[in-house]
């Protein structure tokens, strides 16, 4: 492999990226112009966690790195060598034979690999130290992005990762044939909670409440803490049914759920359709809240559809308050 001449350069490059999830693509990318001739690819890795709660492999990897979006994320098999490298969270790692070199980049957060950037190809491995020395700074780089679009309390990802989430373009995490769903979760009478208990009993709740959501949702979901008691949801289904299905679960997950020292929480849920044609995030979540708005109205709680409301003639499309997101959710 080439030596990237000069390394500084390429680190302030690097420094331009802004969001963690555009670093593994930013990386490939730079991979891809070093050796045109070579192939990669993008992995994202889940924590066990994760895996263990939807019945995946121990590591739960899935290939994330289809750009134009035709392709959505996808479980794909590991091999020895890729299993290695998230178990020992090696910045990077090489094997040559035969004139086919292959070289995997980790980056991790939180002392768990996130991703792994592979390339491979016929070509030579060059100065390795450089490369060595350069994987490490992004890894290091990767971690600090992630802390700071992570929500101290919950882990989640915060309102400023969802941000990021949307000015990248989420069109390869809705990609497909199956429908993608926007979601908004409210915690219901959680201030009540905070008077009543204590703010430390409200942010236990919160806590475990992440912890369930992480628990039910798959792994290819994107979950988000967006503010207060307040949570947004971007999730894939096999079917229309199963949209609503899918956060029905959970709400009967949060009411079966004895919280400690506080005993029954509930959550109201309002959910729309995310359509094909690129939109205004704004839109979406003011679709979303909507319908979150109507299922407190009706006794909390409980899942809303706004697309279904709307068919009832009980919500309106024209959008009712402003929301301070106004990029294309592509």
């Amino acid at each position: 492999m080439t030596p990237l001449e000069p390394m500084a350069g390429k680190v302030l490059e690097m420094l331009q990226v802004r969001a963690s999830d555009a670093l593994p693509t930013w990386l490939a990318a730079e991979l891809r112009a070093q050796h045109p001739e070579a192939t990669s690819r993008v992995l994202r890795v889940f924590p066990g966690s994760v895996a263990r709660s939807r019945e995946l492999p121990r590591y739960a990897v899935f290939a994330v790195d289809d750009v134009e979006g035709q392709v959505p994320p996808h479980l794909v098999a590991l091999d020895t060598m890729v299993v290695e490298a998230i178990r020992h969270a090696r910045p990077w790692s090489m094997s040559a034979s035969e004139g086919h070199t292959r070289v995997l980049f980790t980056l991790s957060a939180n002392a768990e690999v996130r991703y792994v950037v592979e390339v491979q190809g016929d070509f030579e491995t060059g100065d390795s130290r450089r490369w060595g020395h350069f994987a490490a700074i992004a890894s290091a780089y990767f971690a600090r992005l992630v802390d700071g679009e992570t929500d101290s309390l919950t882990r989640l990802a915060n309102r400023r990762a969802f941000q990021s989430q949307l000015e990248g373009g989420l069109r390869r995490w809705v990609a497909g044939n199956r429908p993608w769903f926007f979601a908004v979760l409210d915690i219901d009478h959680f201030k009540s909670i905070n008077d009543q208990w204590g703010h430390l009993y409200g942010d236990e709740i919160l806590v475990r409440f992440a912890q369930l959501l992480r628990e039910t949702m798959r792994g290819g979901d994107l979950l988000f803490r967006f503010g207060g008691e307040e949570f947004v949801l971007i999730y894939g289904t096999e079917d229309e049914a199963g949209g609503a299905a899918t956060l029905e679960r959970f709400r009967r997950v949060v009411e079966e759920f004895n919280f400690p020292g506080v005993g029954q929480v509930t959550v109201s849920i309002g959910f729309t359709r995310i359509p094909e044609t690129p939109m205004p995030a704004s839109m979406l979540i003011e679709r979303a809240d909507q319908a979150m708005y109507h299922a407190k109205s009706q006794g909390r709680n409980r899942v809303a559809s706004w697309d279904v409301l709307l068919a009832a003639g009980k919500v309106s499309a024209a959008p009712a308050r402003a929301v301070d997101f106004d990029v294309t959710f592509f």
